[in-house]
């Protein structure tokens, strides 16, 4: 199991938590690209811009059992367990990019209801895996996980 964070607004940062809360609608976490490299079972990392390389592990490590805190305007907004395989929409429908299935663990705002006590875990990319026990994405996921039951 792999503790993960993650952005889901295309590009958009004005709608970003529109987008978030569609994909939740949904019940898929996902990503997408400028221009689109194919089903990333089918390409080599290499393949992929620099800039976008890490998107590449959301193909080959992101897997079931896996937790992921949604991240809007650099705050937690979610926590989502993967269920499901990572799936390629070739013909995305709107913003629909490629998508894992996921299980709704809890919202931020429903576990620190203070919006003025939310930590902030500022974001440059769109999806990483969180390898240091110690930062704070990694134990926030921990300590929420914990307090849910998780």
């Amino acid at each position: 199991m792999n503790y993960w964070r993650m952005q889901l607004h295309p590009d958009d940062a004005a709608n970003a938590v529109r987008h978030t809360m569609r994909c939740f609608g949904l019940g898929y976490i996902g990503l997408d690209f400028a221009q689109p490299p194919g089903d990333l079972t089918d390409v080599q990392s290499e393949e992929i811009p620099q800039s976008q390389r890490d998107y590449w592990d959301f193909a080959h490590v992101m897997a079931e059992g896996d937790y992921v805190p949604i991240v809007a305007h650099h705050y937690p907004c979610a926590l989502v367990k993967v269920t499901g395989p990572y799936n390629y929409i070739r013909d995305p429908a709107g913003a629909l990019g490629v998508w894992f299935r996921h299980e709704p663990i809890g919202y931020y705002a429903d576990l620190v209801t203070n919006p003025a006590q939310w930590q902030q875990t500022t974001m440059t990319d769109t999806t990483s895996i969180l390898r240091d026990e110690s930062s704070l994405s990694y134990t926030l996921i921990r300590s929420w996980r914990s307090q849910v039951g998780a």
